[in-house]
């Protein structure tokens, strides 16, 4: 019984670090690695763009881009960290 205990109590106190939390950008957010995004976005050179998986538009998320047009179905074209464009997938 008081294995049992100890191993319920090891469980509850690792616990916290075990879950992973998304982190609060959403697409076209500047960023520097995935844990920054949202949960159904990616950091893509510096931005926040929708992952693949859930990009149900025309397939362009994460694509250069020069305006808005360019992404159409893909959100709008976001500029990153360094000055390039892309399209977030919004």
């Amino acid at each position: 019984m008081k294995k049992l205990l100890f191993v319920m109590v090891v469980l509850a106190l690792s616990l916290p670090s075990i879950v992973i939390i998304a982190g609060s950008k959403g697409a076209g957010d500047k960023c520097i690695a995935d844990t920054e995004c949202e949960f159904h976005f990616r950091c893509h050179k510096g931005v926040c763009v929708r992952k693949a998986e859930f990009d149900h538009g025309s397939g362009k998320t994460g694509q250069p881009c020069n305006i808005d047009a360019d992404c159409i179905g893909s959100g709008k074209c976001v500029t990153n960290a360094m000055g390039m464009k892309y399209c977030a997938g919004e």
